[in-house]
């Protein structure tokens, strides 16, 4: 047998397939009549009247319409099965198993779900996850409770009780960022973070004095003997040098705190201050380049972007700039709601249509369908596709910890951290090397996260697979109960039934039709070989179903 037999090759060697990861070529939930403008252009006055004789619950929707039902375009809803994985794995992590979608998805609306999943600490965990890889944590540069407080604030994004402008402001002046960056790589990493692309060398050089009286000293840490701590240097704008921190780039700026002890150029002295002993008024003077980059115009917009292509895959604010615009404008509504945001995109037609179609035979890009006619295709990340496979098989693999890819020591010990521990105490970083070779769990110095496709990925997926499916019992969530009823029944219809039974509890479906034919063959197979057992059968379907593109796409 192989995947293929599952409705899919092996995700690693297809990227499950190039034309379904791009929602490139379809014919869509409804096709589009024949002569009709995808682009829907201004002044289509047609789309226009279509689109003002209908109704919508959701802004997206609203503003997506021109270019979809204004072009006589269905969006066909994605099944609840289709949907809860779709949401199970953006909101929380991991594939749901048959039991978690009984559970928690069967019967529910989607708002009852989105609204569920969003008050789940996996949401948020997922929301620090991404905001560390932004700031490349990593105790090897930075204080460990400096990354631990900014990333604790990072989470208050996705509770509500911080908004995006409040983070931003406090992000870009904080000791886990300022111990991380130093020099203009602060303005080049506070525009790659906030404004969606990096600054450009006259932008770096202008802007940097805002940032100029930032330093670090050792400081001694019981748990991190590399600490260095985050301290001001009122010394660089003493006067006469008070220009040094002044630019004109945004407007007349300046950011000075006065020395405390004029005069005196002790490094350590006074005039020195760590950063945990500034005053609230200080550091309301030093956090003027966050709030700077909060008002630019970018500032919204590339947040909005970078939100629709985590969800949709694909650069959806510029496939559909009305939407872009209709959500940018929400959250200057909002004041910058993280959660409003999202839950907007979550509950919409377009994120809830089907990602399943049949793929147009075209090797013109010119004549594929836009993606937005069809719901998300999108790939497992290494660590979701991790998680899940351990999950199915029951296999305690542990986690990484997105704050510390590398857990610092000092003279008392290891500081505080959420990896398992080994026998002898020290942190266990099994999933995190696992992970590593598929592009998750990156080290934030030389690797950072990505989505690993091709041979060598399809060898470490083969690998991984086969250990976790070896490691499996039948009370494994993969193998439900009763799958071997008769270890020794080996008729096809045994054999058969088990080997549906556990795609249906990884998938949550049974196997499709148009693949029956490759799962006999493969039962075929087995009955034919006497050192086949239906065990082996059922552990050989678990190692193809984990590695198959009907898993990993989504």
């Amino acid at each position: 047998m192989d995947s293929a037999e599952f409705g899919g090759d092996d995700a690693g060697e297809t990227g499950a397939s190039d034309e379904g990861a791009d929602a490139g070529a379809a014919d869509g939930g409804g096709s589009a009549d024949e002569g009709t403008d995808p682009e829907g252009g201004e002044g289509d006055e047609q789309a226009e009247a279509i689109c003002a004789a209908l109704s919508f619950d959701n802004i997206l929707d609203e503003a997506a319409c021109v270019r979809i039902q204004g072009q006589s375009v269905e969006l066909a809803a994605a099944d609840e099965v289709e949907l809860c994985r779709r949401l199970w794995i953006d909101l929380l992590g991991s594939s749901p198993t048959d039991h978690d979608y009984e559970e928690s998805c069967k019967w529910r609306s989607t708002e009852a779900i989105v609204d569920d999943f969003m008050s789940r600490p996996d949401y948020v965990r997922l929301g620090q996850r991404h905001w560390a890889d932004v700031f490349h944590f990593t105790s090897a540069i930075a204080r460990w409770q400096d990354i631990a407080d900014l990333d604790a604030k990072a989470g208050e994004l996705y509770t509500g009780e911080t908004s995006l402008g409040e983070f931003a402001v406090e992000a870009t002046t904080h000791p886990a960022f300022l111990g991380r960056w130093d020099g203009l790589d602060l303005v080049a990493y506070s525009f790659l973070a906030f404004l969606g692309r990096d600054a450009n060398p006259a932008e770096r050089v202008a802007l940097m004095p805002l940032w100029r009286m930032w330093d670090e000293r050792d400081t001694p840490d019981p748990f991190q003997a590399n600490a260095r701590g985050v301290v001001l240097d009122t010394r660089q704008c003493a006067a006469p040098f008070t220009g040094q921190c002044h630019s004109e780039l945004w407007g007349d700026e300046a950011v000075v705190i006065e020395t405390p002890v004029p005069g005196d150029m002790d490094p350590n002295g006074a005039n020195v201050i760590p950063h945990a002993q500034l005053s609230a008024s200080q550091l309301g003077v030093l956090r003027r380049p966050g709030e700077l980059i909060a008002a630019h115009e970018a500032f919204y917009e590339s947040f909005v972007d970078d939100t629709l292509e985590r969800y949709f895959g694909y650069d959806l604010g510029s496939e559909l700039p009305a939407v872009r615009q209709r959500l940018v404008a929400l959250m200057v509504e909002t004041g910058g709601d993280v959660v409003a945001l999202e839950r907007t995109i979550l509950t919409s037609q377009l994120y809830g249509a089907s990602n399943e179609y049949a793929e147009a035979v075209d090797e013109n890009e010119d004549h594929w369908d836009p993606p937005y006619w069809h719901g998300p295709l999108k790939l497992m990340d290494a660590e979701v596709w991790l998680t899940t496979a351990a999950k199915l098989t029951g296999v305690d693999l542990g986690h990484c910890d997105h704050r510390y890819p590398e857990v610092q020591s000092g003279a008392s010990g290891m500081h505080p951290h959420d990896y398992p521990l080994t026998a002898e105490g020290t942190p266990d970083y099994g999933f995190r090397d696992r992970a590593a070779l598929l592009g998750g769990c990156p080290d934030q110095v030389d690797a950072l996260r990505e989505l690993r496709t091709g041979l060598i990925a399809a060898l470490t997926q083969a690998t991984i697979t086969e250990e976790l499916c070896g490691l499996a019992t039948e009370s494994s969530p993969i193998f439900p109960l009763g799958v071997i009823e008769d270890p020794s029944d080996k008729t096809e219809d045994a054999l058969r039934v088990a080997a549906d039974q556990v795609y249906a509890s990884a998938l949550v479906k049974p196997i499709p039709a148009d693949a029956m034919d490759g799962v006999m063959a493969g039962v075929d197979l087995c009955r034919d070989d006497l050192n086949c057992t239906p065990t082996a059968f059922a552990t050989e379907t678990c190692r193809l179903v984990l590695k198959s593109a009907d898993l990993i796409a989504y």
